[in-house]
């Protein structure tokens, strides 16, 4: 629930009017974010000392402006107003954008007055950022006795653009998934590398598949994996590390999504931490424009590393990075987390309902669903008739490593749709679709 108490201004109007003008205005500046879930009836009637009678009125004023929603049995949210084309055409319902876009809190005035500070008297970072920051890196990453092996980023892209330049030269080759992160492959054109698919079934990397191999580099998404939201079991993560013990490989294990599991497994790094690379970004977990991230690597690895860090960036900007660790350390972070958990729980769920058994399989608090696509389309075929009917979907080809195999899938992320209701209405559209019957393939 947000925490909004509405500025009244002194007017003849009733106090319901004011209250919904009030909650008008605070949409405009910005105050209130589409999707919000606004105060309950009886809490909002507390903290303005009037009755829930009047917040019902107020609510009910505010919906006929089009500026709320009401979901029985969850509340009352803000709606997103949106905007249309010349045309008068709705804009897209995003489905693709892999992003978790809920409210934020406030920024406090504290952490204002300290990212002020950081932008003020900031000169060179040290290499991987202040002793502060990474501590609290360590911190995030389940180590807090390892600061001294951290580096902070830009967010998890760059720390895996680090962990890459560092492990490979032009012409290697790094296992992954059969379907991997798209950014993995950005990176990889790059840096000129070969990108090998490792087998996966419903529970994820398939490690024996590696014995066969001479590459000494694995990057691997186990929780959560992008695009099948596969959560890697203790079993096989034990197996993986055990594989780099014996084969000398390296692996880089992208932790992005951890934060939406309660309780995860082990960290592969936990069973192999001198030849793992453990990384993170702040990117999904808190906020995307907060663009900070941070690698735990081993020690031999840190020198090549720093240098790659010099080379693309010099450093991390020390003003982001203070957000993002004060938010950590007075509990904001935690709170943005239990909303986010809770969201996307609800959301996979609902989402399941309506798609049924389209979804491949895939964790219940994943914030994307891997999905098949009807047998009279491929991925792309699909991908072009949901834009055509104002979706957006994310075709299976987008995150292929092999181009001669790709999935009749399409990713669905759940986080972008600023509603439940946003969701749900591009669902619907996308199930159409599926339902439609006609002669022959699409090609």
């Amino acid at each position: 629930m947000t925490i909004w108490t509405p500025r009244l201004t002194e007017s003849d109007a009733p106090l319901y009017q004011r209250i919904a003008d009030a909650l008008e205005r605070d949409l405009g500046s910005g105050v209130l974010l589409a999707g919000s879930r606004l105060p309950t009836h009886r809490e909002l009637a507390r903290q303005l000392g009037v009755t829930a009678v009047t917040i019902t009125r107020a609510y009910a004023e505010a919906a006929k402006r089009g500026l709320v929603e009401t979901t029985t049995g969850r509340g009352s949210f803000v709606r997103n107003v949106r905007r249309e084309t010349a045309a008068g055409v709705p804009e897209e319902l995003d489905l693709a954008t892999n992003l978790l876009r809920f409210p934020l809190p406030p920024l406090a005035q504290a952490t204002m007055q300290r990212m002020a500070h950081a932008l003020v008297t900031a000169s060179y970072e040290p290499p991987g950022g202040s002793e502060r920051h990474r501590a609290a890196g360590a911190s995030w990453l389940g180590a807090p006795s390892e600061a001294s092996r951290v580096i902070v980023t830009a967010g998890a892209q760059q720390a895996m653009f680090l962990s890459l330049a560092a492990l490979t030269r032009a012409g290697d080759t790094v296992l992954t998934e059969s379907v991997t992160y798209h950014g993995l492959r950005w990176l990889a054109s790059l840096l000129h590398l070969r990108l090998e698919a490792i087998p996966m079934d419903r529970y994820g990397l398939m490690p024996d598949a590696i014995r066969r191999t001479k590459a000494k580099v694995v990057y691997t998404t186990p929780s959560l994996q992008n695009p099948t939201g596969t959560v890697l079991p203790e079993k096989r993560r034990r197996e993986l590390a055990a594989l780099a013990e014996q084969r000398g490989l390296t692996i880089v294990e992208d932790d992005v999504y951890g934060f939406l599991l309660d309780t995860p497994p082990p960290s592969i790094r936990s069973f192999a931490p001198e030849r793992t690379i453990l990384l993170t970004g702040t990117g999904k977990s808190l906020a995307p424009a907060l663009r900070t991230g941070f690698a735990l690597a081993p020690e031999a690895l840190l020198p090549k590393m720093h240098a790659a860090l010099r080379a693309s960036s010099l450093f991390t900007s020390p003003a982001l990075a203070e957000v993002a660790v004060t938010w950590m350390e007075d509990g904001t972070a935690a709170r943005i987390i239990e909303q986010k958990r809770a969201e996307i729980t609800l959301r996979n769920r609902l989402a399941r309902r309506l798609l049924g058994n389209r979804v491949a399989a895939g964790d219940p608090r994943s914030p994307h669903l891997w999905v098949e696509v009807p047998r009279r389309w491929n991925g792309d075929s699909f991908t072009e008739e949901a834009r055509r009917r104002k979706v957006l979907v994310a075709s299976g080809s987008t995150f292929a490593v092999d181009d001669d195999a790709l999935p009749r899938h399409v990713r669905i992320c759940l986080g972008a749709a600023t509603s439940v209701a946003e969701m749900e209405k591009a669902l619907h559209i996308l199930t159409a679709i599926d339902e439609e019957r006609a002669e022959g393939p699409v090609v």
